[in-house]
């Protein structure tokens, strides 16, 4: 496009609340959606940024510790948990270094002005999702920020983690890929491999909600983790799972410590709570105007890996105990400490 196309396409953008002059973003071609420039630019403009980033959340942002960040001339590699809406203004302030969001949902991206705008001007590489081809390029891309000294924000996750993943359903079959009980989700491996392909570090950074009584948000910047050339990619996955998963523990521990009284005090269970608020989370991300509702199953689709060998649920697991005719000697299996099973 033009200059005064771009002004047009701008102006158009504005009046629709969309931002499809960004449509460029999802060209395949690398020197066609980033440039070095652009790079420098963005290292500038991402401090400004960020402080009105901390405007557009109901959140209350408390960073616990960030580790400090060795020097390289290759850009760095934030992996991020993903749980909401909020998630990428807050960990950009989290983070508090300049980088380009992987972002694959282009219609949150190209349907609404604030997003897409303010995803670009911080950095953004956008992608669809189903399609293969345009996976790949942002594998390239990526390569691209990192060799040329940009960072990038990850959700390796690739979904919401929210507790109706790894629950068999009408699309999904059960499997050991994520669970309802974990505090971080399996995570894809393309961000590991290009950590490894080209030497950049990796810092896994966790978030953790906490809605009770005034939203808060609690964060940590752990140790970047080097991938070496001789790793086993798997391995040093579930080395980084498991180091996300103790950061996320010790947010939970420090500042999330209630008793049930405190927790269901207005008489709401805390499921009843917890599904009030999935449909709140769920319902910020929609867009009326395209008749977009966010579609919780359908992103557990794009983010797990294929079932091959599925598992057995805790709910089929213990299916015979609804037989079961308590007594006095047998009660004790029915308990949600043995089952897992929390109704």
């Amino acid at each position: 496009m033009t200059k005064r196309e771009n002004v047009v396409s701008f102006i158009k953008d504005i009046k629709n609340d969309t931002s499809h002059t960004l449509d460029y973003l999802l060209n395949d071609e690398v020197e066609k959606t980033l440039s070095k420039k652009g790079i420098k630019v963005r290292k500038v403009l991402a401090p400004i940024l960020r402080l009105g980033y901390g405007l557009t959340t109901d959140y209350k942002l408390k960073v616990d510790s960030r580790e400090k960040l060795t020097h390289s001339k290759k850009g760095k590699i934030f992996l991020v948990n993903h749980r909401q809406g909020d998630d990428m203004v807050l960990s950009a302030k989290a983070i508090a270094k300049s980088g380009y969001f992987v972002f694959g949902n282009k219609t949150l991206a190209l349907e609404s002005l604030s997003n897409g705008y303010g995803l670009w001007g911080y950095g953004m590489i956008l992608l669809d999702r189903n399609n293969d081809k345009s996976r790949k390029a942002c594998y390239e891309k990526m390569k691209y920020v990192l060799e040329h000294g940009g960072n990038i924000i990850v959700f390796s996750e690739g979904y919401w983690n929210l507790d109706d993943n790894g629950q068999k359903d009408e699309r999904n079959a059960a499997d050991d890929h994520n669970s309802e009980n974990w505090l971080i989700q399996d995570i894809n491996i393309g961000a590991i491999r290009l950590a490894k392909e080209i030497g950049s570090e990796i810092v896994p950074t966790v978030l953790h909600y906490d809605e009770i009584g005034k939203k808060k948000c609690y964060a940590k910047r752990g140790k970047p983790i080097k991938v070496e050339k001789n790793d086993d990619i798997f391995v040093k996955k579930y080395q980084i799972l498991e180091t996300m998963t103790t950061m996320y523990w010790d947010l939970m521990s420090k500042y999330s410590s209630y008793c049930r009284k405190e927790l269901e005090e207005d008489g709401v269970t805390l499921k009843e709570q917890w599904e009030i608020l999935k449909k709140q989370l769920v319902a910020f991300c929609d867009i009326d105007k395209v008749n977009y509702k966010l579609d919780l199953q359908n992103e557990k689709l794009i983010g797990k890996a294929k079932v091959v060998n599925g598992v057995t649920t805790n709910e089929e697991a213990f299916s015979h105990l609804n037989n079961l005719i308590p007594n006095k000697s047998n009660a004790f299996l029915l308990s949600k400490q043995r089952t897992g099973i929390r109704k």
